[in-house]
């Protein structure tokens, strides 16, 4: 290993430096895939943890992604990284007819409402309170 602290970076030229930077972060992807090769499925101690996993939702009769979901839930670990639960929002649009027909005012117009729109009416007329 080398001894950064040797290394008189006053001295570099911006043009070195940022080389220096470059080189960097290359070697630090190679670290980072070297360690995501060294536990592939092809790891021993990988295939009998799946092996484990497929047997847990044999006898539970439930599919292998239920399982090891269930899994890292017990060790609390996120399969996925948690998103950031949506707002709610109040109706703001509802038919004058069909009650059940409502929109919040976000993404796509409602096909209810698009042909409500085409025959002539004003997007106001079905504006809630």
């Amino acid at each position: 290993m080398t001894d950064l602290s040797k290394i008189d970076l006053k001295s570099l030229s911006e043009q070195e430096l940022q080389n220096l930077i470059n080189q960097s972060k290359k070697q630090i992807k190679k670290l980072k895939t070297k360690k995501q090769d060294a536990l592939n499925s092809k790891d021993a101690d990988v295939a009998a943890v799946a092996d484990a996993v497929r047997q847990l939702a044999k006898t539970k009769k439930v599919t292998p992604a239920l399982a090891l979901s269930a899994v890292a839930k017990n060790m609390r670990v996120a399969m996925t990284p948690q998103r950031k639960p949506r707002a709610t929002a109040d109706v703001k649009y509802r038919h004058p007819q069909d009650p059940s027909k409502t929109w919040k005012g976000f993404g796509k117009r409602p096909l209810w409402l698009v042909e409500e729109l085409n025959r002539g009416k004003k997007i106001e007329d079905f504006r809630v309170g």
